[in-house]
C-alpha cells in the first residue's frame, strides 16, 4: 500500500514539474512578442496575486525580489519585484500595486492617457522604460490586436486593495542592464535588468 502511495505522489510531482516547465516555454513565434498569450499572462498573475494576498505574504517575499517601492499619490504604493530580459527581445516588469491610503484611488491615472488606455481601459499602460545612455524610451508592447501586454486594474482601488502588476516592453540592447522605470503619478526609479532564469 505504501508503494502505491509513493507511485501516486511521484506521478503528481512529475505532472507539477511538467506544467511548470510548459509555462516557461518560449511559445510559438506567431503569438505575442514573447510567445505568451497576454490573456493567459493576465490570468496567471492575477491568480498569483490572489494567492499571495490570501496567504498574507507580500510579493517581495521572494528572496530574489528587488522589492523597490515607489510612492504615488494618496497612499498608492508600487513595488517592483523583477525586471527580466527574455529571449526574443522582451523585458518584463513584475510587481504589486496596493493602496495604503484611506481613500479610494482612481486607477485611470496609471494609464498615462495614451492611446493604449483607450483600448485597454484601466491598466498599467502608462508605464515606460528609459535608457538614458542610449537616449531611448520604451513603451508597453502590444499584441496583434493592439492590446497592451500589461495588467488591468479595477476602476476604483479601495483602501487595502492589492493587485499584481506586469508590463512587457521591447528590450534595450543586450549591453544595457540599467534603465529607469516610470509610472504616472509615481515618478521614476532606476532598475537593473536581469536575465530570466
Amino acid at each position: 500500500m505504501a508503494q502505491v502511495g509513493a507511485k501516486v505522489a511521484a506521478v503528481g510531482l512529475v505532472a507539477v514539474v511538467t506544467l511548470s516547465l510548459s509555462a516557461c516555454g518560449a511559445g510559438d513565434p506567431g503569438g505575442a512578442p514573447n510567445g505568451k498569450n497576454p490573456a493567459a499572462e493576465k490570468a496567471g498573475t492575477e491568480k498569483a496575486g490572489t494567492e499571495e494576498s490570501g496567504a498574507g505574504k507580500p510579493a517581495a517575499a521572494n528572496p530574489k525580489s528587488m522589492g523597490l517601492e515607489m510612492k504615488g499619490a494618496n497612499g498608492a504604493v508600487l513595488t517592483i519585484d523583477s525586471v527580466q530580459r527574455y529571449e526574443g527581445g522582451v523585458v518584463t516588469v513584475r510587481g504589486e500595486m496596493r493602496n495604503d491610503g484611506k481613500t479610494a484611488l482612481n486607477t485611470d491615472h496609471w494609464t498615462g492617457g495614451n492611446d493604449l488606455s483607450l483600448k485597454n481601459g484601466y491598466s498599467s499602460s502608462g508605464a515606460s522604460l528609459a535608457d538614458l545612455k542610449g537616449k531611448k524610451r520604451y513603451y508597453p508592447l502590444r499584441d496583434t490586436q493592439g492590446n497592451c501586454l500589461c495588467n488591468q486594474f479595477h476602476t476604483v482601488f479601495q483602501p487595502g486593495d492589492k493587485a499584481p502588476v506586469f508590463v512587457q516592453f521591447p528590450a534595450p540592447p543586450e549591453g544595457t542592464t540599467e534603465v529607469d522605470f516610470a509610472m504616472p503619478t509615481f515618478g521614476t526609479v532606476p532598475v537593473k535588468i536581469t536575465a530570466a532564469q
